[in-house]
This record gives structure tokens, sequence and C-alpha cells, in this order.
């Protein structure tokens, strides 16, 4: 496992730390007025799901874990497990909700993905940038609205509850930022 800086590592990547394999949830550099700048990270340990946030000088080097990304297409899900399957070999792998996390409210079956493995573990798996989904629940649209800031509450076909503008309606097709879960425009279709 190559040692790297810290500065040329980037989120979806997996650390060795203390034993254990670590995920990079969340990475961002910060410079403050004072002092030196450094690299605040929230890692995700792999064995217990836990999340723990870790502060890098620029200075510092980490061990980087190879991982071996494999596009998949997500077909169903079954008990507490999801099951994708690999678009090459057409094998099934299963990933446990709890390495998911948030990130099964963005999954429709059929979709794209890449599952995340290591040492032939399963790591996780990254989603696409965008996904489309459905609203199934909201208030009723408003005439004539505009985008505004004001938003109202929605909840989409997985289950996920998604703020939106007040001219979307139950049956939209809405495309929601899979990295803050946020919404960003109406699909026509």
């Amino acid at each position: 496992m190559p040692n790297m800086p810290i500065n040329q590592v980037s989120r979806g990547q997996a650390l060795m730390m203390d034993g254990s394999i670590m995920m990079i949830v969340k990475m961002e550099h910060v410079k403050p007025g004072k002092g030196p700048a450094y690299q605040q990270t929230k890692l995700k340990n792999i064995e217990n799901g836990k999340i723990i946030e870790k502060r890098y000088r620029a200075a510092d080097v980490v061990e980087v874990v190879d991982v071996d990304r494999q596009s998949c297409t997500y077909s169903y899900k079954n008990a507490e497990t999801f099951v994708f399957m690999n678009s090459k070999t057409y094998e099934e792998q299963e990933v446990h909700e709890s390495l998911l996390g948030d990130d099964q409210y963005y999954l429709l079956e059929g979709n794209a993905v890449t599952v995340m493995v290591a040492n032939g573990r399963v790591l996780g798996v990254e989603l696409p940038p965008m996904v489309v989904l459905e609203v199934t629940e909201c208030d009723p649209g408003v005439k004539n609205a505009t985008a505004t800031n004001v938003f109202k509450n929605s909840v989409v076909e997985t289950g996920l509850n998604v703020a939106v503008p007040p001219f979307i309606n139950k049956g939209d097709k809405i495309k929601i930022d899979t990295e803050n879960g946020k919404y960003v425009e109406r699909v026509n279709e």
C-alpha cells in the first residue's frame, strides 16, 4: 500500500489507519487567517460504520489502500443487503445497508453505480453525481409560481425527503444532487 501526502488524496479513497480501512467521506482544505493550512476530513470506518473527523497538516503522509472500482447495476434489495450485478462478469455483489447509509435513498433498480472493493471486501458504493427520481408526496403546486428561495417538503419514490420549489407537483421527476441531497431541477420527459 503506497504512502501519499494528504493533499494528493481525495473523497472516495480508502486509507489504512490504526489497522482499519477508513473511507474518506468528506474532505475540505482549510486555510485559516492565522496559522498553517490543514485538511479537515470525515472518515468512515468500514468495520463498524463509525464516522470520525480528523485534521491533517499539509505535510502529513497517509497510507492509501488500493481500491478496485467495479461498474455495477443496482438489482434489488434483499432484507438488509442491496444486490448489485457486475456489468462485465454478471456476478452479484451484496452490500450491507450499513455501508450505504443514506446513499440507499438514491438507488433505483437498473441504476449504474461503482462498487469499491479492497482486499476482497466491499468498501462502499460510488453514486453518479445526479439522479432523477419521481415525487410521490408533496403539497399541491402553486399556479404561476416561479423559482424563489421558498421551498416545500416532498418525498421521492425511494423515501428521501427533498426540499423543492413551490411549482413541483406529485408525479414530477426531479434531478437531485447525490452529494448533498438537494433539488437541482425539474426533468421534463
